[in-house]
């Protein structure tokens, strides 16, 4: 059955430490929905994670703006501009990135592929997409193949590759619309993406994480920042 984002997993926490210690112990194990009404607490908390977790050692953080998101171009510039960010460190260029979830050169692909810092084995990778509600609210169907995306390449790094060191992890910060969504059971907070039907010209969700992984459900927490 698929893990809800229940009390285990879900907690409201009232001050600005707090919410950091929070989610920190959350991504232990679990990818982290963050939301809450004031979009200053959202942003402070965002601000706040991401300079804690780029302070850990062989880490790599990357922010997504959110609030540019609304389409599959708008997202691929955003992971564009990490890639390259990352590529200008080691002095060499980024790979080009498809504009495609799956598939050669595409989202998939490049998370898979993305290289050390210089001088660093990464063990941990942590993507923070702030205002991830935007894209919900413009395409919910790309924001939940996205989300199983991520969710799916972590799962496979962490469960089905030799390299059991490298960690992924997603934190999706945003409104109350993220709680919505993570309340249904079929949406990519909770269960898999559905390995039928089509989804932009080929098959859907070809890569069938539940059978690679051995996972029957991927591993979300939700954080109320109140």
């Amino acid at each position: 059955t698929s893990m809800e984002i229940d009390s285990r997993q879900h907690d409201a926490v009232t001050t600005h430490a707090g919410w950091v210690e929070a989610a920190l112990g959350m991504l232990d194990e679990h990818h982290l929905v963050a939301w809450s009404r004031s979009m200053a607490s959202r942003e402070r908390f965002g601000i706040d994670l991401a300079m804690r977790l780029r302070a850990f050692p062989e880490t790599q953080t990357w922010s997504l703006a959110g609030a540019v998101i609304r389409d599959l171009e708008t997202f691929c510039q955003q992971f564009e501009r990490e890639m390259e960010e990352s590529a200008a460190e080691r002095g060499d260029a980024a790979p080009p990135l498809s504009r495609s979830i799956e598939g050669r050169g595409g989202i998939v692909e490049r998370m898979r592929e993305l290289p050390d810092d210089p001088g660093v084995h990464v063990k941990r990778r942590y993507y923070l997409w702030r205002d991830a509600d935007v894209l919900l609210r413009h395409d919910t169907k790309l924001f939940s193949e996205l989300v199983d995306a991520m969710a799916g390449v972590a799962a496979e790094s962490e469960y089905a590759s030799e390299d059991l060191l490298l960690i992924h992890r997603a934190a999706f910060i945003g409104s109350p619309a993220l709680n919505t969504y993570a309340a249904d059971p079929s949406g990519q907070f909770r269960a898999w993406l559905p390995p039928t039907g089509q989804t932009r010209g080929r098959p859907a969700h070809s890569l069938l994480w539940r059978r690679i992984t051995g996972l029957e459900s991927p591993p979300f927490a939700g954080l109320e920042l109140v």
